[in-house]
């Protein structure tokens, strides 16, 4: 099953389930809000352009997922909400700060009172759970907090929800977290065992799919011998032929979102080489299709 030909990034691992699970993943964070206020009708719309647009360009690079997701309610109004899932193992001093920053950028470009913000801390810093940010200058003072939710604090018990699919997804991370978890042989079993779980419990043939490939890439096995041992173990629980053959569809959801992130990325690298060869502003942003804030905020912050 195992292909190194595509890097699968664990940030890139979240955005997928994030899209693939959209509604599930909503219910597992605001169950008695989403049940109470989202119209299942309509799909969830995901905004990655616009959230790159306005998010802080000097932290591209860090180990991290956002997604910016506009939900259609009940009542006929939408509302936007913003995720942020921090993968990195490391503190982040200006954490809230940017979290701050990219609320009152989509703040100033959406009506008030449609956004939401959620913080999910997937890291193996215990201690780290920022949930807020403070400025204050003489007598001026901002007071912004978030909802936060701290996975290697919470029990594999905590984590579990019934008939809520993406619970699996959260059992996998937090067994990842466990460092008696990541030895091979420890993750042969527990992967096993999980899938097991999860193929057993009903859901459909296509969402099993995609969870049983995060949860086979999320935490890297490196002894061939054993990831060869996981895969007939797989082959066995689904009941496939010789090794386990994951549909290609799946692969072609995480070709497509590695290759979407891309192309920001390769825009903005793009926007950078341009202005260090003396174009101005004005033409990069022609010549790119983005606004010439973007690009001023881009090169200003290099």
């Amino acid at each position: 099953m195992a292909d190194n030909s595509v890097e699968i990034s664990k940030d890139l691992l979240w955005k997928v389930m994030i899209e693939e699970l959209s509604f599930e993943f909503i219910d597992y964070f605001l169950p008695d809000w989403a049940e109470n206020n989202i119209d299942r009708n309509k799909s969830c719309e995901f905004l990655d352009t616009e959230l790159a647009n306005i998010q802080d360009k000097t932290a591209l690079g860090l180990k991290r997922a956002d997604k910016l997701i506009k939900v259609f309610l009940k009542d006929g109004t939408e509302k936007f909400i913003y995720f942020h899932i921090e993968v990195q193992g490391y503190k982040d001093d200006n954490f809230s700060e940017r979290m701050f920053k990219t609320f009152y950028r989509l703040y100033d470009k959406y009506s008030p009172e449609k956004i939401m913000a959620f913080a999910i801390y997937s890291d193996e810093n215990k201690n780290y759970e920022p949930s807020q940010f403070i400025y204050k200058y003489q007598k001026t003072r901002v007071i912004y907090e978030f909802e936060t939710f701290k996975i290697l604090n919470k029990s594999l018990k905590e984590l579990y929800l019934e008939d809520n699919i993406f619970s699996f997804v959260m059992l996998a991370v937090r067994r990842a977290l466990d460092k008696k978890s990541q030895p091979d042989t420890a993750q042969l079993k527990w992967k096993t065992d999980l899938i097991r779980d999860l193929t057993e419990a009903g859901y459909s043939n296509e969402k099993v799919d995609h969870v049983l490939y995060f949860i086979y890439y999320y935490i890297e096995i490196k002894d061939n011998t054993i990831t060869q041992k996981l895969d007939s173990n797989i082959a066995i629980i689904t009941k496939q032929e010789k090794n386990m053959n994951i549909q290609e569809i799946v692969r072609n959801a995480y070709i497509e979102a590695a290759e979407a992130r891309g192309k920001v990325e390769g825009k903005n690298e793009m926007i950078f080489k341009c202005f260090s060869k003396g174009m101005k502003i004005s033409e990069i942003a022609s010549l790119l299709d983005v606004s010439t804030e973007y690009v001023k905020e881009l090169v200003d912050k290099k």
